[in-house]
């Protein structure tokens, strides 16, 4: 069974939270939580809430947070909030204030092993085939 979770219109840029991603993905939801606590970064925040809320819903169908491994974790840029500051000579400068879109896709345990056994039988009936 898969959950999926979003969070949009976060105001941090996408820049400084794929870092933090990147080594969650395939993780329990349960190591990915105490990982996420510990990571000294802005970003982790959002993602630990995040977890929080995807593990939320597997429990809402009886899993438990070590029974639930995180499938994809993406993150993807959002509006740009466009702002001016002032600049010499009475012109002014314009900046831009990336935000970010969270997605969480989280998988139940069984559904992992079922799907490596597929792909283990797959490529046993590529090497008899060839």
């Amino acid at each position: 069974m898969e959950f999926t979770v979003k969070n949009k219109f976060i105001k941090i840029s996408p820049r400084k939270l794929r870092p933090v991603l990147y080594g969650l993905r395939g993780q329990t939801a349960e190591q990915a939580l105490i990982a996420t606590k510990f990571i000294n970064k802005k970003g982790a925040y959002f993602i630990h809430n995040l977890l929080k809320s995807g593990v939320a819903a597997a429990k809402e169908n009886y899993l438990e947070p070590n029974q639930v491994f995180i499938k994809t974790f993406c993150c993807d840029e959002g509006p740009r909030i466009k702002r001016f500051i002032p600049w010499s000579k009475g012109a002014a400068r314009r900046i831009a204030k990336p935000m970010s879109h969270l997605c969480l896709v989280l998988e139940s345990a069984e559904e992992k092993k079922a799907e490596t056994k597929a792909t283990d039988i797959n490529k046993d009936n590529n090497k008899e085939n060839s």
